[in-house]
C-alpha cells in the first residue's frame, strides 16, 4: 500500500493510535506555525490527510485537539509504566517543560488565552495541573510542596526560555536544575 492510502475496514487499536498520533503531529506543526486562532479543523484535516469527521472521532473539536497535544506531551514525561524516582521525574519535567515544543505551546497559550479562554483551561488542566498532581502523589499528598517544586522546576530558566534568551537545556543541565530545586526544598 502506498503512502497516503489507508486500508479499508475498521482499523485495529494500534492503527487507531497511529492515526491519532498523526493527527496530533499535524496539529502541533500547525499550532506552532499559525497559532491557535490560525488553525481550523479543515486545515488540520488537510494537513493530516484525514477528514474532519475522523478528527472528531479520534480527538474531538479544536480545543480538545489542543488539550490532547498538551496531554500527550505530559504523558511522555510521566508514562504510566515508568513511575521512577522523584529526582528522575523532576529531571524529565525540566527537559520537557523547557523543550522547544513545550515553550512554543506555552507561548501560544499566553498570546491567545484572552481570545480563547478554553485554551488556557485545557493547557493548565492537561499540563501544569497534571504535573503538580503527580508531584503531590510522590510527596505523600503534599500539594503545597508539589506547587513549590513545580515552580522551582520552571523558575528563571523557564522565563528565559519563553523570552528566547536561552536554548533548551541538555540532559545534564536538566538534572542539575532538578537537583537544585529538590535541594532547595530539602527533598
Amino acid at each position: 500500500m502506498s503512502d497516503g492510502q489507508r486500508k479499508r475496514g475498521r482499523p485495529s487499536g494500534e492503527e487507531r493510535e497511529q492515526r491519532r498520533d498523526e493527527i496530533l503531529d499535524a496539529a502541533v506543526g500547525l499550532f506552532l506555525e499559525h497559532g491557535y486562532g490560525g488553525v481550523s479543523l479543515d486545515r488540520l484535516a488537510s494537513t493530516a490527510k484525514v477528514t474532519k469527521r475522523t478528527i472528531y472521532a479520534y480527538v474531538g473539536d479544536k480545543p480538545e485537539v489542543f488539550a490532547a497535544v498538551v496531554a500527550r506531551l505530559s504523558s511522555e514525561v510521566m508514562p504510566a509504566d515508568r513511575p521512577g524516582k522523584l529526582r528522575e521525574l523532576a529531571a524529565r519535567l525540566v527537559m520537557t517543560l523547557h523543550s522547544d515544543e513545550a515553550i512554543a505551546l506555552h507561548r501560544i497559550v499566553i498570546a491567545e488565552s484572552r481570545q480563547f479562554p478554553e485554551l488556557a483551561s485545557a493547557f493548565y488542566a492537561n499540563g501544569p495541573r497534571r504535573y503538580i498532581d503527580v508531584l503531590a502523589e510522590r510527596l505523600d499528598g503534599d500539594g503545597a510542596a508539589a506547587e513549590h517544586l513545580f515552580a522551582l522546576l520552571l523558575g528563571e530558566p523557564h522565563r528565559r526560555r519563553l523570552l528566547d534568551l536561552d536554548p533548551a537545556p541538555s540532559k545534564a543541565q536538566a538534572r542539575k536544575h532538578a537537583t537544585s530545586a529538590l535541594t532547595a526544598l530539602g527533598l
